[in-house]
């Protein structure tokens, strides 16, 4: 469910973007090209952590191997030889043996049979789970490689502003129209970005690798992310959510199948009470004594009662995982009304951003550039107006970061989002 649902709520943002990027020169020849819903499909199949519990359900699975047979231990054959101790007739040497099956009728086999169905259903509760970390591991990874990208085109964007009026304030100071400090001044600014440039690219690079590291995938391989970061959707209504969340979130499934195990280890420790019944035929040839043949039945005598200890741990185990998995509904409940309104005071901020700041900043430093070459304004009101827009594109970008990774925490609060 979380699968189908996530891939259709970003299929959208994937599907508007990859057509704008495809064929882009910059692209590395051979690089894989990768959109969000790619990451995460893969992550499913390629995360290490995944890989580890799916094992551990193979190991889950082969408990089931020789659960049900009804012969508790191997049959038992005993010997003896009787060796006449007194003078009799006829020295010759007795001999006796007897060969004990012994069989568990009281529903045991059964019982350990699902019993280890209980545990695979444990080991594939584990494995969901680690699934829905790995594809949150790799949108993460992917939002944050993303953002670097759009901070390294931002801060080239406003690289090439402070290039331009570098240009124009050596130009103005060579004809005697500015001074050294405004040259300097722009110097500065230039310098300052592109010190910013080179931070933001080593971020990239980090959250690439990291991405690469969730999708194993060699070091040196080349990616190409093609979903790019737009304004994220609406999501449904809190009613909708929270039902979503008691249904879908993994930790609740988990809760519900260890208790389903512990279920069934008090019924399969009840079941062994059963006193094991016993089939034996055997031989007795005494000296002197004619041969006889045996065959009669042996029952266990439940003097003491077995697994009283274990049973009682089990109970209290079991109340143990009752009252987590109420606490756990309560805290996925507040979990998802403050992930949604977490993730609404984003958009919002988002669109204040986007809508008013960016264009007003823009076109503030559009008129005081023009003005500044008109000769109305100094470089100081140019380069702080330039300050300005590259502060407000990298707070649009900080904004867009964090609105989609509100998105990504309330998918992870809801156990995946319905479309």
């Amino acid at each position: 469910m979380f699968r189908s649902s996530f891939v259709v709520s970003i299929f959208l943002v994937a599907a508007s973007s990859s057509t704008a990027l495809a064929g882009s020169p910059t692209e590395p020849p051979g690089a894989l090209r990768l959109s969000l819903a790619d990451a995460v499909a893969m992550a499913e199949t390629r995360s290490p952590d995944v890989l580890v519990a799916r094992s551990e359900t193979d190991v889950a699975r082969a408990r089931r191997v020789g659960a049900g047979i009804i012969m508790p231990a191997n049959p038992r054959l005993s010997l003896e030889a009787r060796p006449a101790l007194a003078s009799t007739p006829s020295p010759a040497l007795g001999y006796a043996s007897i060969l004990d099956f012994m069989f568990d009728f009281g529903g045991a086999p059964g019982a350990r049979v699902r019993e280890a169905d209980a545990h695979l259903g444990v080991a594939r509760a584990d494995l969901s789970r680690e699934m829905r970390e790995a594809r949150v591991r790799a949108w993460r990874a992917y939002l944050r490689a993303r953002a670097g990208e759009e901070r390294v085109d931002r801060i080239s964007a406003s690289i090439e502003i402070a290039d331009r009026v570098l240009r124009a304030t050596r130009q103005r100071s060579s004809l005697g129209a500015a001074g050294d400090s405004e040259e300097m001044l722009a110097e500065t600014d230039r310098a300052e970005l592109g010190a910013s440039l080179e931070k933001a690219r080593a971020d990239e690079a980090r959250a690439l690798m990291d991405l690469r590291d969730e999708l194993d995938l060699p070091p040196e391989r080349a990616m190409v992310l093609t979903t790019a970061l737009e304004n994220p959707p609406d999501v449904a209504p809190a009613s909708v959510l929270l039902a979503h969340a008691l249904r879908g979130r993994p930790e609740l499934a988990t809760l519900r199948t260890r208790m389903a195990l512990l279920d069934a280890t008090y019924e399969r420790l009840g079941k062994e009470t059963f006193p094991k019944i016993g089939v034996y035929a055997g031989i007795d040839a005494a000296p002197d004594s004619p041969i006889f043949g045996m065959l009669g039945l042996s029952v266990e005598l439940p003097v003491v009662q077995r697994n009283q200890n274990a049973r009682a741990i089990t109970n209290a185990m079991r109340d143990e995982e009752s009252q987590k998995l109420g606490i756990e509904a309560r805290r996925i409940a507040r979990d998802v009304l403050a992930a949604r309104a977490t993730y609404e005071s984003r958009r919002v901020e988002l669109d204040i951003v986007t809508s008013t700041a960016l264009p007003a900043a823009e076109r503030a430093l559009e008129l005081i550039e023009t003005g500044w070459k008109s000769g109305r304004f100094d470089v100081f009101r140019v380069t702080a107006a330039a300050r300005d827009v590259a502060r407000v594109r990298a707070l649009r970008v900080d904004s867009l970061e964090a609105v989609w990774m509100a998105r990504l925490d309330l998918d992870r609060a809801v156990g995946g989002l319905t479309p």
